[in-house]
């Protein structure tokens, strides 16, 4: 099956010939009398032979060109794929830290502890299996995380840093809380072909709101339940 750059080439070689053809005629007509014939063929197949060194050098550079631009374009396909595969784990783990329900909280620990390993595992169970938890059921606290950006930074095949923004809505029996762009410091590494997040610090938050559960503005805000900040 003849692909587009084999006709391409073809092409390019059939115009080449032409082009010789025309000049070695005038050439031909422009020979003193008299001149041997052989000796116009010989000086025919030097420009024949000329042209067609030029041609395959020029075929050999495009598609070294060719072959090239093709792997560049597959290494920066593989890197992105790697990102998006990062950012994607830190999402999920800074919905899933933010995002919990004190008649369930169960579920929370069980989805983080799926997301996490290393330290932060027994860092988790330290502070979610103490006062926190404490704090979440008495206030009958219901929160609701949306992940809003993703920064990533020096990632490659075996770990990964990323910074995780989140706005994130916490209701209880007495108020509700709004958070907007709480930043998480997150380190992942890669275990047995999937990303898990082995520490994170809660870097705080650009902006707090309450209010009653009527919607009136409260006039100080009382400490949101996080499940966890490791400093």
């Amino acid at each position: 099956m003849t692909t587009k750059h084999e006709e391409t080439a073809a092409a390019e070689e059939t115009v080449e010939e032409a082009a010789v053809d025309e000049i070695v005629d005038e050439a031909d007509d422009e020979a003193v009398d008299g001149e041997p014939k052989g000796k116009r063929r010989s000086w025919r197949g030097a420009v024949l032979g000329a042209v067609a060194g030029l041609l395959v050098a020029s075929l050999a550079a495009s598609t070294w060109l060719w072959i090239r631009a093709d792997g560049e374009a597959g290494r920066l396909g593989a890197e992105r794929a790697l990102r998006v595969e990062v950012a994607g784990a830190a999402s999920s783990f800074g919905r899933s830290l933010l995002s919990y329900d004190y008649q369930d909280l169960q579920t929370t620990r069980s989805t983080l502890m799926a997301q996490a390993t290393g330290d932060f595992l027994a860092t988790y169970d330290e502070a979610f299996g103490g006062v926190m938890e404490q704090v979440i059921i008495k206030l009958q606290a219901v929160s609701q995380a949306n992940v809003r950006e993703v920064y990533l930074s020096d990632v490659d095949e075996g770990s990964a840093h990323a910074i995780v923004v989140v706005d994130q809505q916490v209701k209880t029996k007495e108020a509700i809380k709004t958070v907007r762009d709480s930043h998480l410091k997150i380190s992942l590494v890669k275990e047995k072909g999937a990303w898990k997040i082995n520490e994170v610090t809660v870097l705080g938050a650009a902006k707090e709101q309450e209010t009653t559960l009527d919607g009136n503005p409260l006039p100080t805000a009382t400490p949101t339940p996080t499940p966890t900040k490791k400093k």
